[in-house]
């Protein structure tokens, strides 16, 4: 199925799945001292792709390791704000209430501020592959 066709057909579904996912009440929080995520929905749709949605916690002046995903983030910042840089992009400064996306396996990191975060993070990924991969 060509990418145009298939992004047509998911688009719809995806704002429903996203809205439904911070509704549900699955949970697999790490812990709070390093920051958590929360896994809030899981769906395989189509055949070969699933669709994560995941809570983001970041503590106060902290910042995530240089990583990829190897499908398309798209995020809500709920409360807090952060720095987003991602690999050949000017950094982006997000408050509560902005969105993003980071492109299939485009290195980036978030660097949060003074206060804690929380991000509603969406990934459209081929099933059985690692949601993050951490660039050493």
């Amino acid at each position: 199925m060509d990418a145009l066709r298939w992004k047509k057909m998911v688009m719809p579904f995806w704002l429903m799945l996203s809205l439904a996912g911070c509704a549900a009440g699955v949970t697999q929080p790490t812990s709070p001292a390093t920051g958590s995520r929360t896994l809030l929905q899981h769906v395989e749709y189509p055949t070969g792709y699933e669709v994560n949605v995941i809570r983001i916690v970041l503590p106060a002046n902290t910042n995530s390791p240089h990583h990829t995903h190897p499908g398309l983030e798209s995020g809500y910042i709920v409360r807090g704000s952060v720095i987003i840089a991602i690999d050949g992009q000017p950094e982006r400064l997000l408050h509560a209430g902005d969105t993003f996306e980071t492109p299939a396996g485009v290195p980036h990191t978030v660097k949060n501020g003074p206060v804690e975060t929380e991000i509603i993070s969406n990934y459209l990924t081929v099933v059985g592959k690692p949601l993050t991969s951490v660039i050493k």
